[in-house]
């Protein structure tokens, strides 16, 4: 019985692949298999309340360091790069499974003039993730296809970083990061512009990033645990364009 079963399961595998094989000049990046992969940039925003709560308390309060406008960490740029594993299209309507790897960091510097020295403050946060997802889309005419919509799952790994000098002569860092991965979500809609039909595109897609980083952590020299609470705890709107190179098959 076990055998017959895995017989059919192959046989139905066998018979999807021959199936879409057929129709593969109109699949878009291809049917089945790396269709194609991308490059492009990203810009996504959040409520960083717990890391602006805390650098400005830092910054403002225990160090020489002062400024009437405090910082604010809302939103990351950075670059993208994945692919699209597969598009299967069925008559105008397309399905697309893809993967990526996102760079995403946002940084502000404080520089303050103390005592006749130079002090300067750099910080910079990053959440760099994995994410992988489908999109379900329409086309709209022979170089317009309409993503109706996109969900990714998203795998952050990030951190947070201070450093100080004056006048140019490094003083001291922290460091804290995630105790671990962090899972984020988001859902968008976007278009496919095709520059070259089935080769070349350009892709743009807005949607809404749900996200939530409780705390991040931090060891000093002594081995106390030092935390940044409530770090992000929201997401908010995103952006991407990016450039398609797709491989028929």
């Amino acid at each position: 019985m076990k055998l017959t079963l895995i017989k059919y399961f192959y046989a139905t595998i066998l018979l999807f692949l021959i199936s879409t094989s057929i129709q593969a000049q109109t699949f878009g990046f291809g049917c089945l298999g790396l269709s194609g992969f991308y490059t492009g940039i990203s810009q996504e925003q959040y409520d960083a309340k717990g890391i602006n709560d805390f650098l400005n308390y830092q910054l403002f309060t225990k160090s020489s360091i002062s400024s009437s406008i405090p910082i604010k960490f809302e939103k990351g740029t950075g670059y993208r790069i994945g692919a699209n594993f597969f598009r299967a299209k069925f008559d105008k309507i397309f399905i697309t499974a893809k993967g990526y790897y996102q760079f995403l960091k946002e940084e502000h510097s404080v520089t303050e003039l103390s005592g006749g020295s130079t002090i300067i403050s750099k910080h910079n946060l990053s959440l760099n993730h994995w994410g992988v997802g489908v999109d379900f889309g329409v086309n709209l005419f022979w170089i317009l296809d309409w993503k109706v919509l996109e969900g990714n799952v998203k795998f952050f790994s990030g951190d947070f970083t201070s450093e100080y000098s004056k006048d140019n002569v490094f003083l001291n860092d922290t460091k804290y990061n995630l105790d671990k991965t962090q899972i984020g979500y988001y859902v968008g809609s976007g278009l496919i512009l095709h520059l070259v039909p089935d080769y070349i595109s350009i892709e743009g897609t807005a949607g809404f990033n749900f996200v939530k980083i409780e705390s991040l952590k931090r060891i000093d020299s002594l081995g106390n645990e030092m935390f940044i609470n409530n770090a992000i705890p929201r997401g908010g709107f995103s952006a991407t364009i990016q450039l398609n190179v797709g491989f028929p098959l």
